[in-house]
């Protein structure tokens, strides 16, 4: 082979790759972090409810960084916003809710196995928590609940059964975002 067959296989041979790298990129960039509900036929009022699920806007799972339960679906997404507490204005970490068919019991087993570094408590016997960071983690003061990554399993209540009938638990995950 002489010099010009070469470079040209180089060249060839760099432009796959590169090829490669960029659909990789895009596809890693377009690897959501669960799906979105499919909102029940009947659904009081359906289309405002059909019209909001369409606009979100779903993160990565390499952007989310915890787990989503298998199987489970989103039902509600909430963006990095701030707040305003105790006179002063705080950001507020993303959170993303899902909804699972599956027990409570199953999905905190997961998340204990998913998330071993984490903290783990179970509040009045209701649902249960997990976090990351500090040590005495308090969910009820909504300026830590909404600032420090942390995930609560709780069963599901009628809102979320109105979008998934068959919903049992409900997990939310306030999460700092990796990417």
């Amino acid at each position: 082979m002489n010099n010009k067959h070469k470079k040209m296989s180089l060249l060839t041979t760099f432009l796959l790759f590169v090829s490669f790298g960029l659909t990789a990129t895009i596809a890693f960039a377009d690897n959501p972090f669960a799906p979105k509900v499919n909102l029940p036929k009947k659904l009081e009022n359906r289309d405002m409810w059909e019209n909001l699920v369409k606009n979100w806007i779903v993160p990565s799972k390499e952007e989310v960084g915890i787990p989503a339960y298998p199987g489970s679906v989103i039902v509600a997404l909430k963006g990095k916003s701030w707040m305003e507490a105790n006179g002063e204005k705080m950001d507020t970490l993303p959170a993303i809710t899902l909804a699972t068919s599956d027990e409570m019991a199953k999905v905190t087993a997961f998340y204990k196995e998913e998330l071993k570094e984490w903290k783990y408590k179970n509040q009045m016997g209701m649902f249960d928590i997990c976090w990351t960071g500090k040590e005495d983690f308090n969910n009820m003061d909504i300026t830590e609940a909404a600032t420090i990554p942390n995930l609560s399993i709780m069963k599901a209540m009628s809102a979320q059964t109105d979008f998934l009938p068959d919903a049992k638990t409900v997990i939310t995950i306030v999460y700092k975002p990796v990417i």
